[in-house]
């Protein structure tokens, strides 16, 4: 099988001849690791790993600056350490075009918004602001894997960032005809802006990957009936846009959601990334027996705990346990369960990645 087949196999729950494997990595991680393996391209690393994958750059429009070949709007404030994204968000510079990497929010343009007309007022980015057709030369030099893009569509992670975390939690309770009017507004301007991107890439996109996070280490952030009257609709609208490209969809949420696998199902999300099997209900056999054969899990290989600090042997050990068990049913995806942090050492990452050999 090459990559898109084994891809097409897992989303069936169907026989592979191996898991699909993906990498996600820091940039400092991605660098020492290159260094480590004598890699000098990022498509050299993939092959080494046996990485099945390919993320298109520009996906987050707010975190960090890899958007900027793509943005076309107006000029954004800027500075040696500091910066302005297109929500208007204020962020330290750190992580820069990185792929995975984020910088800090420092302060949101509606954190004193108090009223529906305040949030409708604020200068949001259209499709006039981006040109994502020159993403098309990246899919197409990349054929061999499968390509993942569109924007990362932080629903809950901008709307929080724009009004302020305290506020947007505490308003959730207080105001929720102001927060819903929040998500709903950033909402319908990703699906503008995704519409755009997934146009442009027609034919040479096959998973839109997004992302939220809605779970904590110990459970959810807020009750699972009020995740439902704020999120579900607005996850259904985007992924039946997808959906209406041909596009897979795979949502990203740390922390203990289990609670949540079964709305996200029922939403349209079709891969779950990343399994933070450390957190609260969140157990690899328990989610293979309830959910396996419905969702197809992506990650689950500890970067908490094992990869930072057990030996390699442990890590190949963990790493193989981690298949068995969210593989059992087919579909899953081999990856990490964040991005591989700078504080996993180099030979550690390699036994992980020969344990599915």
């Amino acid at each position: 099988m090459d990559s898109r087949q084994r891809f097409a196999a897992a989303c069936q729950f169907a026989q592979t001849d191996r898991v699909p494997v993906d990498y996600l990595a820091h940039s400092q991680t991605d660098r020492k690791l290159r260094e480590h393996l004598g890699c000098g391209s990022e498509e050299e690393l993939l092959d080494r790993l046996g990485c099945d994958f390919y993320y298109l750059p520009s996906r987050d429009i707010s975190q960090n600056e890899g958007f900027l070949p793509c943005y076309r709007g107006p000029k954004l404030p800027t500075t040696a350490t500091e910066r302005t994204c297109p929500l208007g968000i204020h962020w330290t510079r750190g992580a820069y075009d990185s792929k995975f990497c984020v910088d800090e929010a420092i302060a949101g343009p509606l954190a004193d918004a108090h009223t529906e007309r305040d949030i409708l007022n604020h200068r949001w980015p259209t499709a006039k602001d981006f040109d994502f057709s020159g993403l098309v030369e990246y899919s197409e030099a990349h054929r061999d894997k499968v390509i993942v893009g569109g924007l990362w569509t932080a629903i809950m992670g901008d709307s929080f960032r724009l009004h302020g975390f305290q506020n947007f939690m505490m308003n959730i309770a207080l105001k929720p005809v102001l927060i819903k009017t929040l998500i709903d507004r950033v909402t319908d301007m990703y699906l503008d802006l995704n519409d755009l991107a997934f146009s442009h890439l027609k034919g040479k996109l096959d998973v839109w990957f997004f992302g939220n996070d809605f779970g904590s280490q110990s459970g959810l952030l807020m009750s699972r009936a009020m995740w439902c009257e704020f999120f579900l609709e607005p996850i259904r609208k985007l992924t039946d846009l997808a959906h209406s490209h041909g596009l897979k969809v795979m949502m990203h949420s740390c922390g203990g959601i289990s609670e949540l696998i079964g709305d996200l199902i029922e939403a349209g999300v079709e891969i779950l990334d990343p399994i933070q099997l450390t957190a609260s209900g969140m157990d690899a056999g328990r989610l293979a027996d309830e959910f396996g054969g419905k969702i197809v899990f992506h990650g689950g290989v500890d970067t908490q705990q094992v990869l930072p600090t057990a030996t390699p042997a442990e890590v190949g050990e963990h790493s193989a346990g981690v298949l068995r068990e969210l593989g059992r049913k087919g579909g899953y995806i081999f990856a990490p369960s964040q991005i591989l942090g700078a504080d996993i050492p180099v030979d550690n990452i390699v036994a992980m990645y020969d344990a599915v050999k």
